[in-house]
Order: C-alpha cells, then structure tokens, then sequence
C-alpha cells in the first residue's frame, strides 16, 4: 500500500539542529514527499487575487539562470493555478501583476543536493545562499530581500519542486524586505520531465493544498 510522508509543520525545536535529513525514499513507496510551511499570523482569507509566474525557474551548478518554459512547466504552472482558484482566488495575468494581492513562483532542483537551514524572523535569510539564479525579489518589485516569518529546516534533494509564494500588498520600498507567506516543498525522487514525473509532482501539489486547509479565499 502507497503511503505518502507528509510535514504538515515544522516544531520550533528543529530549528536548533544543524542537519535535519530526508526520510528514507523507500519508506515513500513511489509517492512524494511533501513538506508546507506558512505564516500563522496570516489571514489568507484576505487575500483576493493571486498571479504566477508561466515559467519554472531551475537550479542547479550551472553559473546562469534557466528557466523551464516547456509543456512540463506549463502542467506545473497550470495545476497550483487550479488548486488556487478552487480555494477562491481570482487570477490576475502578469502583464497586470500590479493588480495582484499574492504573487507565485515555482523553481526545479535538477542536479545537486543542497541544505538549507533557516530561522524565522531573520531579515536576511538563508535562502539558496550563494546560489546563482535564485528568483530576486525584484522580479515583483523594488524589495531588497525576502522575508521568512517561520521555521525551516530541511534537505533538498536531486528534482525537487518549490513554490513559494509571496505577499504582493506589502509596503514597497529599497528597504522593505518581501513576506513569503507559504511555500511547498515536494520531492518524489523523479529523474525527467516525463508524462509519470509530472503526474506524481502534479499530485504533490494537489496533497501540499490539501494540507494547507488555511488556504483559502472562503
């Protein structure tokens, strides 16, 4: 029988260890793992009107950013799309972003194993540290840096998904750093952008809202 691992939330006392490790894959029996995190002091019922970035930003060691713009990102793309329009948000196209109350991003790990280690309230976080490429937070305006206001810690390994998602009605300015809200992250131990690794990032992403029952316009 399938069984899925899933980290509803993370207990404040990991925030103290050094390394936290991966469960066993096999323990997972084909299905992802899938870790959410948010911020409690969030209503997200006040939120109305979300927008997502149409292609997937890829990390890995190569020096430059690339970026997944292909009929995989667009699956991807379209599923938290659904998911978020089936818990009452209104889409808004990016050409009109400015309008939007909550921005989304989505990024691929596909070639290296990296710890991240991140604890909250630190207005320079962790986050990809050093890493090329990683999204800035000038994608959405004119902020410095991001801000994680909860506890993470945790492994990611080779093809694992991140969405993140920000908070697009902050004050804006060179020294407002951007709230990050909620992220997911969903690892399956998948090797391509084939037809069954996307189904099983697909039904990561459905199980990441399925856990985040907070989620929700309604």
């Amino acid at each position: 029988m399938n069984r899925k691992i899933l980290f509803a939330a993370v207990m404040a006392a990991i925030c103290a260890v050094s390394c936290q490790k991966m469960p066993s894959k096999v323990d997972a029996d084909g299905e992802c793992l899938v870790y959410t995190a948010h911020s409690e002091n969030t209503d997200f019922s006040g939120y109305s009107t979300f927008t997502i970035v149409d292609s997937i930003l890829v990390i890995g060691d190569n020096m430059y950013s690339s970026y997944l713009k292909n009929s995989f990102a667009a699956e991807m793309v379209a599923s938290v799309k659904s998911m978020m329009e089936s818990r009452g948000y209104e889409y808004v196209d990016l050409d009109n972003k400015d309008n939007a109350d909550l921005g989304i991003q989505m990024s691929y790990v596909t070639d290296t194993e990296h710890f991240v280690g991140y604890v909250g309230g630190y207005s320079d976080p962790w986050w990809w540290l050093g890493y090329p490429g990683y999204w800035s937070p000038g994608y959405w305006g004119s902020w410095n840096s991001w801000y994680y206001s909860y506890p993470v810690t945790y492994s990611y390994s080779t093809h694992s998904l991140l969405v993140d998602m920000v908070d697009l009605t902050a004050q804006e300015g060179e020294n407002e750093s951007l709230p990050v809200l909620w992220n997911c992250y969903i690892d399956g131990g998948v090797s391509s952008g084939s037809r069954y690794d996307a189904m099983l990032l697909e039904n990561g992403i459905e199980q990441a809202f399925s856990q985040s029952g907070y989620l929700s316009k309604n």
